[in-house]
């Protein structure tokens, strides 16, 4: 393969453009796979951009994070800036809604509480993220939105692009000195419309924005004109989110209406909450336990990339999946009711046959499978809580300790003996 230089990286091909740089697929000196980050061509004299570009690499180096792409290096060749960055193979957030709202699908409810719970708990950590001296660094992104949301082939969440981020210690009229609004106009929160002081809340109304769409496949705040978008966005204009997903619980509106509130201080006070609360609906309405795995497995389907029919570990997520799409419930436990029986010893498919029957088959059926799989010790922590979902169980009495912690473990027995058994414990026992 042909490689072009630059400094320490082979430049293989472009892969992104955007508004003032590009990233290309690159290999640096040690023959590792990176992303490189470059300001184009037409504004590598603008002060403006090169300044940006600094702060977002500053940024980024002060990020540490699962859910945050990492930064490798920094440096200036020439004239020419480059940020290297964990290369990443997968699609953004804006390719998906684009590749839903076209052939009119939607996001399982499980995938999109997983995303955005993944979003949250990286943002959560760059606003709460402080320097040597333990002084807070005030971290904002400001330019949340699905572009800025990195879904990798793995099942992978990761937040990009600190480049217009404030950290609040500096003044930001210093990197925007006319006070222009930067970000993609959908996704500003009333505050940066209306030329107000920033803090880690306006992200948590873009969050919303994220969520809202997610949840319907559709553009939240779009209009034909800017103007209109904007007045929308101020007066907090627009439609609950149930009126558009017929299987969406109407409990979904409420937490939407406090991260869409035009009034930041009736926002979630910071992400963590924002996560609590999504959690707490799902542990109501959704069956627990989806993770990277399961989101591979959509993205790799909808975007055609590596669908193997023949794995068994593959199609038994699928299955899963088609049992949380409206109208396709009765195919996804058919399919995973088929491959259990071929792999009867396999934990993680058994789960999966399980999961599709407590969800949408017959319940006693989806016991008996979990009765067998809940000493199995790599399902135990799952298996307890679609157990406590089901009704089986109860949550521990103390929340934040592990089931398993002897406290808990006491304080649970004494709770049996007072409250006797659950109203399904005598079925999952029967089962």
């Amino acid at each position: 393969m042909e490689y072009r230089k630059l400094g320490r990286f082979r430049i293989d091909r472009a892969v992104a453009q955007g508004g003032m740089g590009e990233i290309v697929r690159s290999v640096d000196d040690a023959g590792r796979e990176i992303a490189l980050k470059t300001i184009l061509k037409a504004f590598q004299e603008n002060e403006t951009f090169r300044d940006l570009f600094q702060r977002e690499a500053e940024i980024t180096f002060h990020l540490e994070h699962p859910n945050i792409v990492k930064a490798y290096r920094f440096e200036s060749i020439g004239n020419q800036l480059v940020l290297a960055l964990e290369y990443l193979d997968g699609v953004n957030l804006k390719d998906v809604l684009r590749h839903i709202f076209d052939k009119k699908l939607s996001i399982p409810l499980v995938l999109v509480l997983f995303m955005m719970k993944s979003v949250l708990r990286g943002l959560d950590y760059a606003h709460k993220k402080r320097d040597k001296h333990g002084k807070p660094l005030g971290i904002i992104h400001r330019d949340l939105n699905p572009s800025n949301i990195f879904l990798t082939y793995s099942g992978e969440v990761k937040i990009l692009d600190f480049g217009i981020s404030k950290a609040t210690q500096k003044d930001i009229h210093q990197l925007t000195p006319h006070g222009e609004l930067r970000g993609k106009m959908c996704y500003l929160s009333p505050e940066q419309i209306r030329g107000r002081e920033l803090d880690h809340r306006s992200d948590i109304f873009a969050c919303g924005i994220v969520l809202w769409e997610m949840i319907t496949g559709k553009p939240l705040f779009l209009r034909e004109h800017d103007s209109e978008a904007m007045e929308a966005i101020v007066n907090g204009d627009y439609t609950p989110a149930s009126k558009l997903r017929v299987d969406l619980p109407k409990a979904f509106d409420d937490l939407l209406a406090r991260a869409l509130s035009v009034n930041p201080s009736q926002r979630f006070k910071d992400c963590a909450e924002f996560e609590r609360a999504l959690d707490t609906l799902a542990k109501k309405f959704l069956v627990p336990g989806t993770a990277e795995d399961e989101l591979s497995i959509f993205i790799r389907t909808l975007f055609k990339k590596d669908v193997d029919e023949n794995d068994p570990h593959f199609m038994s997520g699928y299955a899963w999946l088609l049992t949380q799409i409206k109208g396709q419930e009765e195919g996804g436990i058919q399919l995973a009711r088929r491959i259990a029986l071929q792999y009867a010893t396999s934990p993680y498919i058994q789960l999966n046959y399980a999961r599709c029957l407590l969800w949408a088959g017959d319940k006693i059926e989806g016991l008996r499978v979990m009765r067998r799989l809940v000493r199995v010790e790599s399902l135990e922590e799952m298996a307890q809580d679609i157990l406590e979902w089901s009704g089986v169980r109860r949550a521990p009495v103390i929340q934040f300790l592990p089931r398993s912690n002897l406290i808990n473990n006491a304080l649970g027995r004494i709770r049996h003996r007072i409250l006797g058994p659950t109203p399904f414990q005598q079925q999952f026992l029967a089962a």
